[in-house]
């Protein structure tokens, strides 16, 4: 039933409330959807170890730098009203970090965004082919070769940079689904849904989406084809986006994104005059005549880096945790010492309830015994070890190793192209982030709880790591524009 309500949830935030509920719309049903999903998500998820996930921290934070970015700006009255319209998108996290424990559950998130994209895509169709401008799906731009039409959709994708930006990301996670030796089904559930949204992508005309298309392609092919030959077929592929007219008829250039640049540029100098809580919660585009067209920029102008520090500290222990899990079995060597680490921050029940499940030391049908002799090696009876936060995690009894390491790389590959698409998009807040973060910890929740992983990164290590990853991205995006201003 809580997982019932999650997928709601997420379907009416990607379609809109107004296009699922009709006039129910306006009794704020989506909020009466969220709070059923949260009682019901907390009343069936015991011991689901939420409050010990660094990101669920991290998402506080955010909203502590959002609220505070009004305040501090003069604009209390408002502040409430911004911190209401942040929350949607954590809730999406915590419904999925809640609810998602097997492989299906995680499908079963990716078909929802995947059924609003197909829905969004359809409708964009239809009224591109009627030029229907009336229609909210399709936005008429105009350029200096003309007027392009772009689809779009509707919510927090209502921008075709926004869609194009979840599309893009998506595709990845549609390989959840695939199977060895299924070709009729890997086409079915695979093949065809990727050929919709590669479509769906190209009626966007989205820049973004080319370079993280690109990205999403050579991380995919690499493993199998090395670093040389993929980046060769991702230069194909580019070549072929721009034959076929991808952008519009609009340039891909430093050039032609020259009023992207420009907004970088007061991006950083929103950031020097309010270095602390920023100018507002999406506030950027009462400074300039666009939006920064960077999530880094905009996160650091709109909440200061006390903002841009826990945005980081969402992102960045989920791509490490994803690494991890994407191979835990030559991770094996490093558990002995990332265990001892942990032990400061086990209590002696977590340690009875895991030494009674014994999970950490048993082999599995992934072949991970290797590991299973590791750990034990390098355990006495005395010895607190790293618990499953997810104690009666039933997915551990499904998946081999091998198969949550194939997932985790998925999740790698997605949140790149992801991210990809945000160094030339405003998104820092999206659903999509979100959901994709919460995709990424459950995957390595079940890694984790084979013990075939090393815990969560220590508090005192993250946050310095956090600190200067998020001085080294602003610095990074003046040095880009210094160079470009140098190239002039």
């Amino acid at each position: 039933m809580a997982l019932f309500f999650t997928l709601l949830y997420l379907f009416a935030s990607y379609l809109s409330p107004e296009t699922l509920f009709g006039v129910l719309a306006s009794y704020h049903i989506q909020l009466v959807i969220a709070v059923i999903a949260l009682a019901v998500s907390l009343f069936t998820s015991k011991d689901s170890g939420l409050l010990k996930i660094t990101q669920t921290y991290a998402l506080i934070g955010v909203g502590f730098a959002v609220f505070c970015s009004m305040i501090f700006n003069g604009l209390t009255r408002l502040a409430p009203a911004t911190l209401l319209d942040y929350l949607p998108n954590a809730f999406a996290y915590v419904f999925v970090m809640l609810n998602c424990r097997k492989k299906i559950h995680l499908q079963l998130v990716i078909t929802t965004i995947l059924f609003a994209c197909i829905y969004t895509i359809i409708r964009g169709n239809l009224a591109l082919n009627a030029l229907d401008l009336t229609s909210p799906y399709l936005l008429g731009q105009g350029t200096e070769a003309g007027v392009i039409y772009r689809i779009r959709g509707l919510s927090f994708i209502s921008d075709p940079n926004d869609l194009s930006q979840v599309m893009v990301s998506l595709m990845p996670c549609l390989f959840f689904s695939w199977k060895p030796n299924r070709g009729f089904r890997n086409f079915l559930f695979v093949l065809l849904p990727s050929a919709i949204l590669i479509y769906g992508m190209f009626l966007t005309h989205s820049r973004g989406a080319i370079i993280a298309m690109l990205a999403v392609a050579i991380l995919a092919l690499r493993p199998r084809l090395g670093n040389v030959r993929s980046a060769i077929i991702g230069g194909l592929l580019f070549a072929v986006t721009s034959a076929v007219g991808w952008s519009g008829g609009r340039d891909i250039s430093v050039e032609a994104g020259s009023d992207r640049l420009a907004a970088w540029s007061v991006g950083l100098e929103l950031i020097r005059t309010h270095p602390i809580f920023g100018v507002g919660y999406q506030r950027f585009a009462e400074f300039n005549d666009i939006t920064a067209h960077n999530t880094i920029v905009v996160c650091a102008a709109e909440l200061g880096f006390v903002g841009l520090f826990f945005w980081v500290m969402f992102v960045l222990p989920t791509l490490r945790d994803s690494v991890l899990a994407s191979n835990p079995l030559k991770k094996a060597a490093g558990l002995a010492e990332a265990e001892a680490e942990a032990t400061e921050n086990v209590s002696c029940e977590d340690y009875e309830r895991a030494r009674t499940r014994k999970t950490h030391l048993q082999p599995d049908r992934g072949g991970s015994t290797a590991v299973a002799s590791v750990v034990a090696r390098h355990q006495s009876p005395s010895t607190t070890v790293a618990v499953p936060y997810y104690a009666e995690l039933e997915a551990v009894d499904e998946l081999s190793d091998a198969e949550i390491g194939r997932l985790a790389r998925i999740m790698i590959i997605s949140l790149a192209g992801y991210l990809t698409a945000g160094w030339f998009l405003s998104r820092a807040y999206a659903m999509t982030l979100f959901v994709y973060v919460g995709l990424a910890e459950s995957i390595y929740q079940m890694a984790l709880s084979r013990g075939h992983v090393p815990p969560r990164m220590k508090i005192p290590r993250l946050l310095r790591i956090v600190f200067f990853t998020s001085i080294g991205l602003v610095a990074l995006v003046y040095i880009l524009l210094r160079v470009q201003h140098l190239t002039q």
